[in-house]
């Protein structure tokens, strides 16, 4: 650890130091009860990898109008299944819950969530999960939470304990030709050279960073999986959210990420966030240090550092008045070691509610620094070759403008615009194995794993968003967003769709029975082929369900996926299951 790490380090200390011993001066007339909310996910095809639990941290957050907050830039809407509306409603009873399910393919679901202790003073929580399918398409995902919160009268503490583990198989075809058709590598009988391979895969030794030679049916064929394991930890103090004085947030949180090939990542964050009155107005400042270590079974690291850090710091005024609010602020991360040292963003929201309640606008210029972690490239796509070390993403610049329209009292509408600017975005690329040269032209195949290829590059989207409820009985969300690419050093931007849309729907047709539909749509992409394109189709997929409840305590559902038996693929190569079921029950105790 260097002596500027050194520093911050002790800053921290005495930062958190100096909120503990304020407490002994708050005032003890507040007692706070909260309700245990788990999350819980839906298990279907595997289209993107199950939620792995993070460790948040609460910022001064600007309270927007209650018709609705800004559109945020996420890529689909979360909506429920059917059994998942009726166990919210449970969640908010605080009522512990056994869920199991099963259905074609080898799918497979199980959830418990447990409140093991609950009172005035304490909470700690349980909760077990897993999702998994066990067909041709392996991925199985496991977790395991605990969750603990002592309530002060002014602040309480926090303390949580997480462990999760996958398991997927490279199911993707392994090879493709320059055209993007399939390979029949069966028809290759000689056996050819490797040439300075770029990783040495889970099952085949003979394939190494030195050059072997590997006959190609023998690879095609081979059935190369990875798991990962992941265990973290925090504890921390906040305030709570009625306070008026000082707020404050405190956290100290580990992580640790391992893929069985041997590579293991390990995160140190401490974050001490704070905002004290100022008249009429408050001021704040928000900290974070993050120390990254890195572990290779192999002494001979490719892409991977032993160590580096990054610190941000983020100070802001905030006004808050009847019909309007202003944030105003600068964001700076420090790199220290590797990457880019300076990152610069501005961090400046504010709403105007015109018509209160009925109408309100909002804009701002803000910016990121975003780590791309070991752990958060797998969440986002397994099939990485794991010995790439993703550049993090700076985003210098990002505007936008929307408003929010409530004409009905049960109709919300949000419409924005939004334009970033970002250096070194990533993007996803096949990787390519073998290059042989047959006369004038080349023949190039390609693995199922994938590469990152970056560029500077400028987003601008459109996008709408709605939801409308009548009388909790008819619940209808509908997202779309059109997004514009200029990408500088690419051809395209690898595998990100202009497109997007998502519509679903809950329905109660009785006091026992409820049901849900959903279509989701993603228009044409293109993935990276050696130096050519392939136009990917677009994504189409329906999915209903229902939910028939027999009393306080049981319930059954039954699920139907990919009602179409679409064959899209999510990444390259990786195609998704077909038409699927699933059926099961839940208990609640």
């Amino acid at each position: 650890m260097t002596t500027i790490q050194k520093y911050l380090t002790i800053l921290f200390a005495v930062l958190v130091l100096n909120t503990l011993v304020a407490q002994e001066q708050t005032d003890r007339n507040v007692t706070i009860e909260r309700e245990f909310q788990p999350v819980i996910q839906d298990a279907g095809k595997i289209t993107t990898l199950p939620e792995v639990f993070q460790v948040n941290t609460t910022k001064e957050r600007v309270d927007y109008s209650e018709i609705y907050q800004p559109l945020p830039f996420e890529k689909n809407i979360v909506t429920l299944s059917a059994e998942e509306v009726l166990h919210q409603r449970r969640k908010e009873s605080n009522e512990a819950f056994i869920r199991l399910g099963a259905g074609n393919y080898w799918n497979t679901l199980g959830d418990i969530a447990l409140p093991v202790i609950k009172n005035d003073k304490n909470r700690l929580d349980l909760l077990l999960k897993h999702t998994g399918t066990f067909g041709e398409k392996k991925h199985a995902f496991s977790q395991a939470k605990l969750g603990y919160n002592h309530y002060f009268n002014s602040y309480d503490l926090y303390a949580g304990l997480g462990f999760s583990h996958q398991y997927f198989n490279y199911y993707g075809n392994n090879f493709y030709g320059l055209n993007g058709d399939t390979l029949n590598l069966k028809t290759f009988s000689s056996t050819f050279p490797v040439s300075q391979p770029d990783y040495k895969e889970q099952n085949l030794e003979r394939i190494t960073r030195s050059a072997q030679t590997v006959k190609l049916d023998e690879l095609a064929n081979s059935p190369l999986f990875d798991m990962l394991w992941r265990y973290n930890a925090h504890v921390g103090i906040r305030s709570l959210p009625n306070a008026t004085g000082k707020k404050y947030n405190a956290e100290m949180a580990f992580d640790v990420f391992r893929s069985d090939n041997g590579l293991q990542e390990s995160i140190l964050k401490m974050k001490y966030g704070f905002s004290n009155p100022l008249g009429e107005n408050r001021f704040g400042m928000d900290f974070e240090l993050s120390n990254l270590f890195y572990q290779e079974a192999d002494t001979a690291k490719i892409n991977f550092w032993d160590y580096y850090a990054v610190f941000s710091m983020n100070p802001y005024f905030l006004m808050e008045r009847d019909n309007w609010f202003l944030r105003a602020g600068v964001k700076t991360a420090f790199s220290f070691i590797h990457g880019r040292p300076f990152n610069p963003t501005p961090d400046i929201t504010a709403e105007w509610r015109v018509l209160p309640k009925v109408l309100s606008v909002y804009g701002g210029i803000t910016g990121d620094f975003s780590l791309s972690t070991l752990s958060s490239i797998y969440e986002e796509n397994p099939y990485v070759f794991s010995d790439l070390r993703v550049k993090d993403t700076y985003t210098p610049i990002n505007t936008y403008f929307g408003f929010k329209l409530k004409p009905l009292h049960n109709l919300l509408l949000d419409a924005f615009m939004d334009y970033r600017y970002i250096v070194d975005q990533y993007f996803y690329e096949n990787k390519g194995y073998l290059k042989i040269g047959v006369f004038s032209d080349q023949t190039y195949l390609f693995t199922n794993r994938f590469n990152a290829v970056y560029s500077d590059a400028g987003l601008f989207r459109i996008g709408v968003r709605a939801n409308y409820n009548f009388k909790n009985t008819v619940n209808i969300q509908l997202k779309g967003v059109y997004n514009s690419w200029d990408v500088k050093t690419q051809l395209h931007a690898w595998m990100k769709p202009k497109l997007e849309a998502d519509v679903s729907a809950d329905v109660r047709i009785s006091r026992n029975l409820t049901a849900t539909a959903q279509l989701f749509y993603e228009g044409e992409r293109y993935a990276k082929l050696g130096n050519k394109p392939f136009k990917m189709d677009p994504k189409v997929d329906v999915n209903l369900g229902a939910t028939y409840t027999f009393n306080q305590t049981l319930s059954a559902f039954a699920k139907l996926n990919n009602l179409l038996n679409s064959k899209y693929q999510q990444f390259y190569g990786y195609e998704v299951q077909g038409i699927n079921f699933m059926l099961g029950g839940a208990v609640s105790f």
